[in-house]
């Protein structure tokens, strides 16, 4: 019998699966009644392997999405986080902050050298819903300031 997962694990595959059903369905035009949705197949992988192993997956099928940044315009981005805001959907900004090597890189860099950039670290410094330190909050700020001089 599988063991149960935690219930930060329980709420990260909440999380990530609500993410990659509207994704799936709005950005990559999915429908939601096609064998081939990633949801339906995530819940043909929870029966199979369990959800733990399946969280995994789930893991990389969201890591995939987020690459989709690097051809996004700023606007596509900020609306896709309303959509998904309004939804109460954990946002692609979140997920970025939470997993992306370009905001790590922007963070560690210390400056912002583009509008994708400055996106990414104005939707993460406006967020108050994202957990920081908030020194890191502070720095983002002073990139911001930097970007728009």
């Amino acid at each position: 019998m599988a063991r149960a997962m935690s219930p930060e694990k329980e709420q990260e595959f909440a999380e990530l699966g609500a993410f990659l059903d509207f994704y799936a369905t709005a950005v990559m035009g999915i429908d939601p009644a096609n064998d081939m949705h990633p949801s339906t197949q995530l819940r043909g992988i929870v029966a199979q392997v369990g959800k733990s192993k399946a969280l995994v997956g789930l893991r990389q099928a969201v890591n995939d999405c987020l690459e989709w940044v690097e051809d996004a315009t700023p606007e596509e981005i900020f609306a896709l986080d309303s959509a998904l805001k309004s939804r109460g959907i954990v946002t692609f900004t979140e997920l970025m902050v939470r997993k992306s090597r370009k905001y790590r890189a922007v963070l560690k860099r210390g400056r912002i050298r583009n509008d994708t950039e400055y996106y990414i670290v104005d939707a993460a410094a406006s967020d108050l819903s994202i957990a920081m330190p908030e020194d890191e909050r502070r720095q983002l700020d002073c990139m911001l300031d930097g970007y728009r001089a």
